[in-house]
């Protein structure tokens, strides 16, 4: 635990609260995994914590606190039980100044073990054993807590495959069981789960589980042969998906680009069309080392329109012709420049467009 936690923590403690971080962090830290963002749990009350941390944000209604450092993301919430919930949240939730309590809320075994300011771990759910066994168990009855917030199916499903562990029986069961609580999800929160076992080197075992547990139609999601890349779009792009999620423009574009490149010869003129980044992505799925793509880039005479040395009005002038058939005309200079049959020089490009009987 470095300084500045511990700092943190300290300060809690210093105004006679009890302060401990919980979650990811500490299970990430039990595993040797880095992390930034800590989650601390304590018993202040939200308007103690807003008088200790003036620079604090609060988030949302349930007591929970943001402060953000250079190093570090934090989000200090106070111990709470929780009920009545409705779709992935509780309409009702009740303060506490136990942390056994806080902790039964929570989703499974290995997300609840806690570490004091001193770096000592205090494990009151078996989570460090379970840690230990490589298994992602509920820590309450596993119907009721995936009832509660759906969400923890696809968050069980992401740890075993990210983390590589095996998802606990009646847990599994449970699952199995009831794939309509995920119709309670929205689209974002599906897609942010799914992005996460994609991006995983051990994707493959992500994959698996969803089939077994017959989930796969349910998320709309028909992987066939899909080769890992270190790219999010460029593991959506080797999957047919039938939902519609939520992808941005930018994304949509370029996972469409990326899912013609795979089919196509790369070369210099798909560089030019597409740019650099899907040309790199859709060339790691076909097994071309990057290296390649690069030194093909650095070569091109052109890497943009702007780059060509006679603008369109030049052209339309010398040409006459209407501005489409201008476009068509440009774009055959590019071709001829990129395959090097016609320098990028102004005079010679005169020249063609003469020769051409422009």
């Amino acid at each position: 635990m470095n300084s500045e936690i511990k700092k943190v923590l300290n300060k809690i403690e210093k105004n006679g609260f009890e302060a401990y971080i919980v979650g990811g962090f500490v299970r990430d830290y039990l595993l040797c995994h880095q992390s930034n963002d800590i989650d601390i749990c304590t018993n202040a009350l939200p308007k103690d914590i807003k008088t200790i941390f003036g620079n604090s944000k609060e988030n949302g209604i349930y007591g929970s606190y943001n402060l953000k450092t250079k190093k570090n993301n934090y989000d200090i919430t106070t111990y709470r039980k929780e009920f009545d919930f409705q779709g992935r949240n509780p309409s009702k939730i009740e303060y506490t100044n136990n942390l056994l309590e806080d902790l039964e809320r929570r989703d499974f075994t290995i997300n609840a073990i806690c570490m004091n300011t001193k770096g000592k771990i205090l494990d009151l759910k078996n989570g460090v054993q379970d840690l230990e066994n490589k298994i992602i168990r509920s820590i309450k009855d596993p119907e009721t807590s995936i009832k509660e917030d759906p969400l923890r199916i696809l968050r069980a499903i992401r740890f075993a495959c990210t983390l590589n562990f095996q998802i606990e029986e009646t847990l599994w069961n449970a699952i199995k069981k009831n794939p309509i609580l995920l119709d309670n999800l929205s689209s974002t929160r599906i897609k942010k789960e799914l992005d996460a076992i994609l991006i995983s080197p051990n994707f493959q075992k992500g994959f698996q589980i969803l089939s077994q547990l017959n989930l796969l139609e349910k998320l709309g999601l028909e992987p066939q042969n899909i080769n890992y890349v270190n790219d999010v779009n460029g593991m959506w792009a080797q999957i047919k998906v039938t939902k519609d999620y939520p992808f941005t423009k930018n994304e949509k574009d370029q996972i469409n680009q990326i899912k013609l490149l795979i089919k196509k010869e790369l070369t210099p003129e798909e560089l030019f069309k597409h740019g650099l980044y899907p040309v790199l992505v859709a060339a790691k799925i076909q097994n071309i080392k990057e290296e390649t793509i690069t030194k093909m880039y650095k070569k091109m005479p052109i890497e943009t329109r702007k780059d060509l040395k006679i603008t369109f009005e030049e052209i339309l002038k010398i040409t006459q012709k209407e501005p489409k058939e201008v476009k068509q005309i440009e774009d055959r200079i590019i071709t001829m420049i990129l395959k090097r049959e016609l320098k990028n020089k102004k005079d010679q490009i005169i020249n063609q467009l003469k020769k051409e009987g422009a």
